[in-house]
Parts: structure tokens; sequence; C-alpha cells
């Protein structure tokens, strides 16, 4: 039967033109995952196989190969949406208890919520690999059935319910900022500000207003991004780490406003803090897992592209640290959709170091990454960046090369 699957999967993806990788996108999930229902090494779900029925446009072939499981007691398949990303890590285990966690919310108990710690762990992984977009819908459906858990725990399992659905809500404000859904991430903080406070997660509320002035940002909006950064810093209970990125996020935007004393006297902190966190934080939180060395590096070098718009001085020590901070990244990490940001200021402290080479070396690689992660955002940055390049250098090979790959 299995092998009849694979076969016909092969078929379809064949006569659509996708490959491992692209399918592994559109699903989402890791590509090793479907190149081993492909091969047949692996025995697909039924709602998996529906899924790609739907992706692959194979009018219910796929499905009818694969039998569905029976039906709940009260008659329906019931349960969070969930995304495996390497196939096997979520148990049949797992998967009943956050069936039941569905079906009776008021009966929740501690191993159901570490299931729901356990999926929502993997998908930040995947989110690593294959970026935010296809994760938007997934996450917000399982957040509509984590909402009813919410309102339905009580006793004692209603703090780690509380703790595991706020930093879901983070993650969904994350992916839908990354997305460019400005309103949908505000309301997505929002929630998690409120399921935190509920709690009393001192934590996980500063990372909420960390994010929030991240969006700020974004939007261009430096004086929020500046005062949210500094409320996140206010409260000496949250975990030194945290205070770190966001004295980090704070110089950053002293710098953009152009107030180089400031904005050094505030990196200078943050770069203690940051040392703190290394020796002396203990682990990080599970929602701030990448707040490492190479991490806060990399956060120092951005701040400094900023400074060195005017002061080469400045610039030298972006490009020392935003390389040295990159090249402290694992593999998985350095090919993250959140790496391009730190490739592409990269990129512009080597235009602003005239060294054309290197500024369109860097920032092919920010533009590889980007149309495996599907990061529209960062293409669209990367594209005016090679405007900017274009303007300095029109008849540059290295600029017409990056041209191309931007077409």
């Amino acid at each position: 039967m299995y092998a009849s699957f694979a076969e016909r999967l092969r078929a379809l993806m064949d006569r659509r033109g996708i490959g491992v990788r692209a399918l592994a996108r559109k699903v989402p999930c890791d590509p090793g995952h479907v190149s081993k229902l492909r091969s047949g090494r692996e025995k697909p779900s039924h709602e998996l196989a529906r899924l790609l029925d739907d992706i692959l446009d194979a009018r219910g072939e796929l499905a009818a190969l694969v039998p569905a499981r029976p039906k709940r007691e009260n008659g329906a398949d019931a349960g969070l949406a969930v995304v495996q990303p390497n196939g096997g890590s979520i148990t049949p285990d797992d998967e009943e208890r956050l069936a039941q966690a569905a079906r009776a919310p008021s009966r929740l108990d501690l191993r159901a919520v570490d299931s729901l710690a356990a999926i929502l762990a993997e998908q930040r992984r995947l989110e690593d690999r294959v970026g935010s977009a296809p994760l938007v819908a997934p996450v917000r459906a399982q957040l509509a059935t984590l909402e009813a858990v919410v309102i339905q725990a009580r006793g004692p399992v209603r703090p780690r319910v509380l703790d595991v659905a706020a930093q879901w809500a983070e993650f969904a404000g994350w992916l839908n900022t990354n997305t460019e859904r400005a309103g949908e991430a505000r309301a997505w903080y929002d929630r998690a500000a409120e399921w935190a406070a509920e709690t009393g997660d001192t934590t996980m509320a500063a990372t909420v207003l960390s994010f929030r002035g991240h969006l700020a940002y974004l939007l261009g909006q430096i004086g929020p991004m500046v005062g949210l950064s500094q409320a996140a810093q206010r409260d000496p209970a949250v975990w030194v780490g945290q205070r770190a990125y966001d004295a980090h996020q704070e110089g950053r935007g002293l710098a953009v406003m152009g107030e180089t004393e400031a904005a050094v006297r505030k990196l200078d902190q943050a770069a203690e803090l940051a040392e703190v966190a290394a020796l002396d934080g203990g682990d990080p939180p599970p929602w701030i897992y990448y707040y490492t060395p190479p991490f806060f590096l990399l956060e120092r070098g951005w701040a400094y592209r900023y400074l060195g718009r005017d002061d080469p001085r400045y610039n030298d020590e972006a490009i020392r640290l935003l390389t040295a901070g990159l090249g402290g990244l694992d593999e998985d990490a350095r090919r993250s959709e959140w790496a391009i940001e730190y490739l592409y200021h990269l990129a512009i402290a080597h235009m602003q170091a005239d060294a054309p080479d290197r500024a369109c070396a860097i920032a092919l690689e920010a533009t590889t990454i980007a149309r495996i992660t599907e990061s529209a955002r960062m293409l669209r940055q990367l594209s005016r960046l090679h405007a900017r390049l274009t303007e300095k250098w029109p008849d540059h090979p290295a600029v017409t090369e990056l041209a191309d790959a931007l077409r």
C-alpha cells in the first residue's frame, strides 16, 4: 500500500514540477520527511495525505491510498493541527494527549501540556529552516484550539497551560511580524502579555515589549522602538540575556537617530550584560534559545553599521563584529531566515567601505537564503541594496551578477 503511495507521490511531484524542498515548504515539514515519503521509507498519515492531495491537486488520489484513523468518541477527528518537522519526534502518545486536550480541555494533564511544549519547540526549529511564511496558517489554527484550552484550564495545571500558551502567542506574533502582518502581530503580542501577566512571568512580559519594539523598528517608528526597549530592561528580575538583547536594541535605535555617544554607551552596557548571560545567566527561556554569544555579536555589529555611516572606524568595527557573529553560528542558523538581516547589514558595511566585491558576495548569499525561505521582505531590502550598489558601481561585474540573482 505505502509503496503505491510513494509511487503515486513521485509521479505527482514530477508532473507538477515540484521538488522535495519546495513541497516541504508548502506542507510545511522537514525536507527529509518528504524524501522518506517519496521513497516509501516512511508511512504518511491520512491527514498528511489529504494535505498533499490539496497541494498537488491530486483530487483525493493520495488520501485514498492511506486508511483514515478511526473516528473519535464524539464522531470526529479532533486535536491541534500538528506540524511534524522531522516526521517522528512527536509520538502517537503525544497526539492522543493533544486530541484529548481538544475534546476535554478541563481535564488537561501535565503530560498533555508537555506535548504542547514539545510541538512548539519543534516549530521554532522548523521556522529556522524554512522561514516564517509556511508556519503562519498552522500556528493560527493551533492557537484557535489552544485558546479554548486556556479558557477551560483550572487548578494546578492552569499556570503551566498559560506558560505554553503565552509562548505560542509570542511565536505567532513573531511570525506575523516577519511576514508583515503588523495588526495580527500586535494582537498576538497583546494576548501573550495577558497570559504572561496572569502567571507573573516577567521575562515573557519583557520579551513581548521587546518584540513590539522590533515591530516598531520595522515600521520606521524609532521613538517607540527605543521606548519599548527601555521598558523591557526595567525589571531586574527579567532574565539577563533578555535585558542584554534590549540594551542592544535600544543602542541600535540611538544609532539610527545619530546619537553616537549615547549609542556607544548603551552598546557597551549591552555587551556587559551579554557577558553575564554567557557566564552566569544559566539556561535561557525556551522561546529565546538563540540568545547566544555569536547572536549578541551580530546585534552589536548591526548597531555599529549605522554608526559607520559617517565614521569609518565604526564601520570597520561593524564588519568585524558581523563577520565574527556569522562565523559563530551553526550551519542551520547561518542559513535561517533571521540570519539574512545580518548578512544584509554586513553587505551594506562593505559597501560603505567601498568594497563592492565583498558587498555583492554577501548579498548573493543573503539572496539565496531569502529565496529558499521565501522572505519577501528581505528580497525587497536586497533589491534596494542592489539599487544603491548600481548607483556607485553601475558597470561592476559583481553588481551585474547580483542583479541576475535578484531578477
